[in-house]
């Protein structure tokens, strides 16, 4: 398998600008970002040997070995990020270890390690086609140890979909991905074949918070004549909720490795 491996300039700039923000850095929306963060930390476990691949300035990664001792390997094609997450790992006492080094798709064939986890964090949204969605999937569970899984957090066009036809009854508008994304296709996953890799799960984790924040509050906040808050107090209420139905863009296909390792 041949992989690309120059990463889109333009969309490579866009995160590095970002770095500065911090625990911003990856999203503006605090809230879906922990609720990323948990709905990952679910598949966590004490002595894993773990892969964050696209790690921005490493706040999932260093909040997981907060809570796990794991040894986990971030990697982000960002120059600015990696420095971010250096930066912050130095102020912080965890109870794993975490190592960054910069890196994309076609240096993942470098890698000597194996791994129980590797988890994705939208960053395969941020590649060009299905083409290298695909082969970026193939690589990365190619880096699973046997009985291992990829825990492949993205956005779903599908799921966003289902949003806006809610939106639609509304009366508000429709929600488009951001320039630099191109959002997962349901259909082209569950059609993926890999050798040895199963899919195993899909993980609906995010529909209850996008239904509020992005149809309710939305809704709300139109009505007041002002714009949606990402952390208003109901959208909060999605911390406490457990997700309802396949309406979030934000979905985790779980792909393991089968025990044979083949």
């Amino acid at each position: 398998m041949k992989i690309n491996s120059a990463p889109d300039k333009d969309v490579q700039s866009f995160w590095n600008s970002r770095a500065a923000l911090g625990v911003n850095a990856g999203s503006n929306d605090v809230v879906a970002k922990q609720i990323e963060i948990e709905a990952i930390a679910s598949y966590v476990k004490d002595g894993m040997r773990m892969l964050d691949f696209g790690c921005g300035s490493g706040v999932t990664a260093l909040e997981l070995a907060c809570r796990y001792d794991v040894d986990l390997l971030g990697i982000d094609y960002a120059e600015e990020m990696v420095n971010k997450a250096l930066e912050l790992v130095s102020s912080i006492q965890t109870k794993g270890r975490t190592h960054f080094q910069a890196g994309d798709v076609g240096s993942l064939s470098s890698l000597t390690q194996r791994f129980d986890l590797v988890y994705s964090e939208r960053a395969l949204i941020n590649l060009k086609n299905w083409e290298e969605q695909r082969n970026a999937i193939d690589a990365l569970t190619g880096l699973l140890l046997p009985g291992g899984i990829y825990v492949m957090c993205e956005n779903s066009i599908d799921g966003l979909g289902a949003i806006n036809e809610l939106r639609r009854y509304a009366g508000l508008d429709s929600i488009s991905p951001p320039w630099h994304n191109r959002y997962m296709v349901d259909a082209e996953i569950e059609a993926l074949s890999l050798p040895g890799v199963s899919l195993e799960e899909i993980n609906y984790f995010s529909s209850t918070y996008y239904f509020i924040s992005r149809v309710i509050n939305a809704w709300l906040s139109a009505k007041e004549g002002v714009l949606p808050s990402y952390d208003a107090p109901v959208n909060k209420l999605a911390l406490s909720l457990p997700p309802i139905g396949k309406m979030g863009q934000g979905r985790i296909w779980v792909w393991r490795k089968n025990s044979g390792g083949t």
